[in-house]
């Protein structure tokens, strides 16, 4: 045969044939690819995670110099000229830093005396001796105390002091009072 010949028919069917199969094939695969692709389908998993707040604290904690957890101030047998000191203590127990602040809520425990309360000098720092008295007749609303860091603790000082020209009608007197202290979030 010659290279003129035409092609047998049979074997042009047979080769259409197996192009349409290959086309075939490739068209199921695209199809079936597109089908996967585009299903929308997705893996997923959920788990649950803790969450905890927590506020932050400011806590007081007063006591004596001694740190028997009270804090009770006396001055006995205050003479006339005399100058007498008590330390306390002063924490915060808390977490975040906070402002501590003195008042002050002295009263006369003798009502009805008349007597010239400028003599009795009242004043509160951290070193005795070098604090400045007020007369109890002006003393401030309460003390600035400063500010104290979670855990910290300071020593604050109370001075009083009758002035030394008291005369006898000081004598077996009684004078106090309550001094508050707080703390405040900075």
């Amino acid at each position: 045969m010659s290279s003129n010949t035409p092609l047998n028919t049979s074997n042009r069917k047979k080769r259409n044939r197996n192009m349409l199969s290959v086309i075939g094939i490739g068209a199921a695969a695209i199809l079936g690819l597109g089908v996967v692709a585009g299903s929308g389908a997705i893996f997923n998993d959920t788990d649950t995670a803790r969450v905890d707040i927590n506020t932050a604290t400011v806590v007081l904690g007063v006591s004596d110099a001694d740190n028997s957890g009270t804090i009770d101030l006396d001055f006995n047998n205050l003479k006339p000229g005399q100058l007498l000191s008590q330390s306390f203590n002063v924490t915060n127990a808390g977490t975040i830093p906070a402002t501590a602040y003195l008042g002050s809520a002295f009263t006369n425990s003798t009502p009805g005396e008349n007597l010239d309360y400028s003599k009795l000098r009242v004043g509160v720092g951290t070193s005795s001796g070098n604090i400045a008295l007020t007369s109890v007749t002006n003393l401030p609303a309460g003390w600035d105390l400063g500010v104290l860091a979670p855990g910290e603790t300071k020593t604050f000082v109370v001075d009083v002091k009758l002035g030394g020209d008291a005369g006898n009608e000081w004598q077996g007197k009684v004078f106090g009072g309550n001094l508050p202290v707080t703390l405040t979030q900075q």
